[in-house]
């Protein structure tokens, strides 16, 4: 009302004016402004449109303003100062009589559009200072073919014309069925005021201007929503700023009518809801009590319920399809590492439908405080993330337990009891399309630097030319870096990435046995609680790339004497050990080839009979390196050239990548002369050569017919160790060193065995694996008979062996096998 006051005063002023300036010609006298009130007016209309345009608190009544009211202080401004002109001359009074004619039209036809077209506006903008709210109704209109809002039917105070604070906006599909109920924020004050309320939950964002939120998440916070105001309603008496006491009463009065309306739609739900969790039981319907975000949940790792879990909850969704029916999605985030960087992962936990009430701790996920241990079960989940957190990097490692990988939508359980490889960098560079959580900081306004595309920080290249086209990219400033195996202060094998020079020799900058942690940062008892319960890696017995659960790695116990056990001349294992060892620790000071990075690698042959104990010297090089020792079999690798190529390059790369012995077992294929007749087997030579040529690591081919190898890899072999069978001395060794090994690792009863029976073994026509074969079918026999291993039970042993012999080789079992065929 007060300000159509002023509007009507002043259009009556503009009347005034008008009629007067008609009059100018009969007498100057007659005008109702000289030319100081003039200037004076002017001067208040100037001040009264920068109010207009620059307001000082947005929330008080007085000062919302639309472009009417700009239009017509403008107006008054030009028809003031035209009054000023005429006091300068009266000859121009005729000229200014038809201005203010036309300054008159103009004003009658801003009136006349301010009335129509602000009218709405202004009302719309008085009406936003009600604190209500309103409801509404998404239905779907079949005459225009688009969903429309229309007034709730049970809401009788509804008007169309009032700006609300939020509408609660029910939605119905296009069969008018019920879908959902949202919450349309509209107020900014109040979006702010939630803002502050809600800090921190993903998934819901408050900062478009009118904001969409699900009621049962402010419902969630109602306490919260609850005490913010009232905090509100304190900084509203004791700010010092004017401007900051009216925001602070603002929106505590807005946060007033979120908090009454929650009340009140929420009554029923609470009576329900409370004696329920109570009870530590839930319904169906009422599963997204449980799930407020952050809070930290419980589930099983992949179904197990052995691998329990923690996650950090972001929100939880409920879902439903034709063929599944209905459960809800709990979206979730936890501590993973990608290789490179720690950071948070995202999961997702699934809670199927169910009737009735059923105990919160029999669903699939559930808040970890209604564990009935929960605090037990707390400490040893952080335990383990210490454990998740000391594997960061590359660790060779034994692994006994369960580990899991994904295909085709399904989790596959293997069981593993054998050595791996934890580098889950490797493992997704390995396996691009697997899935597996990306890692995103724990700020998602910052950029990490380590999330580019590229793989500098796996040190998975290997050979010259990956080098060279790595190094073509790189500032001719980046120092040149390769990989070393170094102890550190637990005296424990590490890899490292030491700087080296343009001849591949290492750069003296740092001692190598202090080798830095890098593990820095400290991580919070949540962050150790909510870490992945696996590492990535890979399986050296079952040749797969599988996700290990962390509580089942432990440390490697080396086999100390494995490399002393070879039962071989002692020049041959003198020239290996030096072989290995100068390699090892020393290959930058090798003489290398004439093109840089070719021929640095170690290629040795072990040629011979079978079970003469060539694997088992690559077995106890790895030992005595403690290296891993990577086996592969020629029909891994594939007998297609086109794909020979890429797997080949891929198990070299994987091998210098983690500083492996790479035992290449019956390579006949790939070593065989080459001739004119075969081209397909000549295209395999060809790139085994190639790549061989710039191999960089300790690579062992097994063979048992040397004599084909073609002429070109003689200049590519380091040393080439022949196999013959075992001697009686040898034979000797061997049984002896596997007869002590029962009694020692075995914890099995033996009996003595004197000198006299190491001889009558030592004559009997075997090869170490038969040697070592009869031994343990020997210690089967004594435990079944529950007797000590004696010389009895070896020797109805090899009674059994030498029949199946003879007959192998054409005696009268062999002669009778082919009688039954006629």
């Amino acid at each position: 009302m007060k300000r159509n006051k002023k509007k009507t005063k002043l259009r009556s002023r503009y009347d005034d004016d008008t009629e007067k300036g008609s009059d100018t010609e009969e007498t100057e006298q007659s005008d109702s402004f000289d030319e100081k009130q003039l200037r004076k007016f002017v001067s208040k209309l100037k001040a009264k449109k920068a109010r207009m345009l620059n307001p000082v608190d947005d929330s008080s009544e007085d000062q919302q303003f639309d472009d009417g009211d700009t239009e017509l202080i403008d107006m008054s401004l030009a028809l003031a100062k035209e009054k000023l002109r005429s006091k300068e001359g009266t000859g121009k009074r005729t000229k200014l009589r038809g201005r203010r004619n036309l300054l008159g039209d103009a004003l009658g036809d801003a009136q006349k559009n301010y009335s129509q077209k602000g009218l709405q506006k202004k009302l719309a903008r008085k009406a936003g200072s009600k604190m209500a709210f309103k409801r509404v109704d998404q239905l779907w209109d079949n005459t225009i073919h688009k969903y429309k809002l229309t007034e709730t039917v049970n809401d009788p105070d509804a008007n169309e014309w009032d700006q609300y604070l939020f509408t609660v906006r029910r939605k119905f599909d296009w069969e008018g069925k019920y879908m959902e109920t949202v919450v349309d924020l509209k107020s900014k004050h109040l979006r702010e005021a939630l803002g502050k309320v809600m800090d921190g939950v993903k998934g819901v964002s408050l900062v478009q201007d009118t904001a969409v939120v699900d009621p049962n998440m402010l419902f969630l916070y109602l306490e919260e929503t609850r005490d913010y105001m009232k905090e509100l309603k304190q900084l509203a008496k004791t700010e010092k700023k004017k401007k900051a006491r009216k925001i602070a009463s603002l929106k505590a009065r807005q946060l007033k009518v979120l908090v009454k309306y929650l009340d009140t739609d929420y009554a029923e739900t609470k009576k329900t809801l409370y004696p329920l969790l109570e009870a530590n039981t839930i319904t169906f319907d009422l599963l997204w009590a449980l799930f407020k975000p952050n809070t930290i949940a419980y589930a099983p790792t992949y179904g197990n319920q052995d691998e329990p879990r923690a996650f950090k909850v972001e929100y939880a969704v409920k879902e439903s399809s034709f063929m599944k029916g209905q459960w809800y999605s709990i979206e979730g985030r936890y501590l993973e590492y990608d290789g490179k960087t720690f950071g948070m992962g995202t999961m997702e936990a699934v809670v199927e439908s169910f009737k009735g009430a059923r105990k919160i701790t029999s669903l699939g996920c559930y808040p970890l405080k209604y564990h009935r241990d929960a605090d037990d079960v707390r400490t040893k989940l952080i335990e383990r993330g210490k454990k998740f957190v000391s594997l960061k990097g590359m660790n060779y490692r034994f692994h006994k337990g369960m580990a899991f990988y994904k295909k085709k939508r399904t989790v596959i359980k293997v069981n593993i009891n054998g050595r791996i490889m934890i580098d889950p960098a490797i493992h997704r560079r390995i396996n691009p399309n697997y899935p597996i959580s990306t890692v995103r900081p724990n700020d998602p306004d910052l950029l990490d630097g380590s999330d580019d595309e590229t793989d500098g920080g796996c040190c998975c290249v290997s050979g010259s030319e990956s080098n060279q086209s790595n190094t073509q990219h790189q500032d001719s400033d980046t120092p040149k870096t390769k990989l070393k195996f170094v102890r550190n202060k637990q005296g424990k094998p590490q890899l490292v990435r030491v700087e080296v020079d343009e001849n591949g020799n290492e750069v003296e900058k740092e001692i190598l046995d202090e080798v830095s942690d890098n593990s820095e940062r400290e991580f919070t008892e949540e962050e150790l609680l909510i870490a992945s319960p696996v590492v990535l890696g890979f399986a050296f017995s079952e040749k797969l790339w599988l996700e290990f659960s962390v509580s089942g790695v432990s440390d490697i116990q080396w086999s100390e004497d494995a490399f002393d056990s070879l039962v071989l001349p002692g020049n041959q294992k003198s020239i290996v050990k030096a072989l290995v060892e100068s390699h090892t620790f020393c290959a930058a000071q090798n003489i290398d080839d004439v093109i840089q990075g070719k021929g640095r690698g170690l290629v040795a042959v072990l040629h011979g009979p079978p079970g003469t104990g060539k694997t088992l010297t690559a077995e106890g090089i790895a030992e005595l390196l403690k290296r891993p020792l990577y086996m592969v079999s020629a029909g891994e690798l594939g007998t297609d050239s086109r794909t020979l190529e890429g797997e080949l390059n891929k198990i070299l790369d994987i091998a210098h990548s983690w500083g492996a012995v790479l035992l290449l077992d019956e390579a006949d294929i790939f070593l065989e002369k080459r001739t004119i007749q075969d081209i397909h087997r000549n295209a395999l030579v060809s790139i085994f050569l190639r790549l061989l040529e710039y191999f960089q690591g300790i690579l062992f081919l097994t063979t048992n017919r040397v004599e084909t190898f073609d002429d070109a890899f003689q200049s590519r072999i380091h040393v080439a160790l022949r196999y013959g069978d075992l001697t009686t001395k040898a034979k000797r060794s061997v049984w002896k060193m596997f007869l002590q090994r029962v009694q020692a690792v075995e914890g099995v009863q033996s009996a003595d065995f004197t000198d006299k029976d190491f001889d009558m073994l030592s004559r009997h026509n075997l090869n170490g694996r038969q040697i070592k074969n009869s031994v343990r079918t020997a210690q089967a026999l004594a435990v079944n008979e529950g007797n000590p291993l004696s010389m009895e039970h070896i020797k109805r042993v090899l009674e059994v062996a030498e029949t199946f012999d003879h007959d192998l080789r054409g005696g009268s079992g062999y002669m009778d096998a082919m009688r039954s065929y006629t």
